[in-house]
């Protein structure tokens, strides 16, 4: 009888997924291909299409092109565990400022102008975030691998913490001032001419049905011009000089997840672009579209740096700080600058 020759099977055929580094992270172990796909070991195809034959995810829920979606990497390297950490920790910051504030009747010490300020335009700045949050609840599903989805995923949750945030930090102003309420807030949002731009922006997006171009509109355009503007430079800035110690504080931890948030857009776009030059002309387009609808809705919000008693700086101030800061994100990406945001 013949030996039977058996092939001697090596580590690396054991891997199922292929590290950016020699060795992979955790964060690679546990977040590459939960998402399954044909292109990789669903070689089976797809097992549950929609009646009408779409598969659970479909490369034209997006213009973008990839040859291999999981080739990209989250800069954060952010997965459930440490993210649910890192979110635990914001909480505990705001609670242990809302507290002190308490204690201390600091919150009674707000200037008039600035508790109508928090009960309007702050008050009504949660919706805002509430539409993002419904807006990545649909981008990360779509989303065309794990890796991608994932910091996408924690970006909607992100939304819904601000949202959040606001509301419960109304609830302390209201238990601390005698007469405070947020209840005119849903009309300021709907109405006042401050925030339609910003609320046509959002109702777009949801109307929006390519996950790519929703995340691009948000977080490489939106959220460096308008969103950056209103919470960083008016609201954080204006606050402290007004007797308000806890805004900054819950606006930190929003600064805190968008600069992550945008960092890791902004790896996404370079990576698309390296993977596919095409994207470019895509990404572009993108750019030239909703750009100059953000730079109507950050216009529409200089009135509120001359609302309150004190005035730390203009919007004028405001605006050349985060042009400039739009302006080098996308010549760091080589993304054409569009004309409404050149000095």
């Amino acid at each position: 009888m013949q030996p039977v020759m058996q092939k001697r099977v090596t580590g690396a055929e054991f891997r199922y997924l292929r590290p950016a580094k020699r060795r992979p992270t955790q964060y690679e172990e546990v977040t590459l291909h939960t998402q399954w796909d044909p292109k990789n070991f669903a070689k089976q195809g797809w097992f549950s299409p929609s009646a009408s034959g779409r598969p659970m995810w479909d490369e034209h829920s997006t213009r973008l092109r990839a040859r291999d979606w999981w080739g990209y990497r989250d800069p954060a390297q952010q997965w459930f565990r440490p993210y649910v950490e890192q979110q635990a920790r914001h909480e505990e910051a705001i609670e242990l400022a809302v507290e002190g504030a308490k204690r201390s009747g600091l919150l009674a010490e707000l200037t008039p102008r600035w508790r109508d300020i928090l009960a309007t335009y702050y008050a009504a700045y949660r919706y805002l975030e509430y539409g993002f949050f419904l807006c990545f609840c649909y981008v990360q599903r779509e989303a065309l691998s794990d890796v991608v989805a994932t910091p996408l995923v924690f970006q909607g949750l992100d939304k819904d913490r601000h949202a959040q945030a606001i509301a419960l930090y109304g609830m302390d102003l209201e238990e601390a001032l005698p007469g405070w309420s947020d209840a005119n807030a849903q009309t300021v949002w709907l109405t006042d001419p401050i925030y339609q731009p910003s609320r046509e922006y959002v109702e777009r997006l949801l109307a929006c049905r390519d996950w790519g171009e929703i995340t691009v509109a948000s977080n490489l355009i939106f959220e460096p011009l308008v969103a950056t503007l209103i919470t960083r430079e008016f609201l954080a800035r204006f606050a402290p000089h007004h007797g308000d110690s806890v805004t900054p504080v819950i606006l930190d931890t929003v600064d805190a997840d968008r600069r992550r948030n945008v960092a890791a857009t902004v790896e996404l776009v370079r990576f698309l672009l390296a993977d596919t030059p095409a994207n470019r002309t895509v990404i572009a387009e993108w750019v030239s579209l909703w750009t100059p609808r953000a730079v109507r809705a950050a216009h529409a919000c200089a009135p509120l740096f001359t609302l309150a008693e004190k005035h730390p700086l203009t919007f004028a101030t405001a605006w050349q700080r985060v042009t400039t800061e739009y302006r080098t994100l996308l010549q760091d990406l080589g993304l054409p600058v569009p004309q409404e945001v050149q000095a």
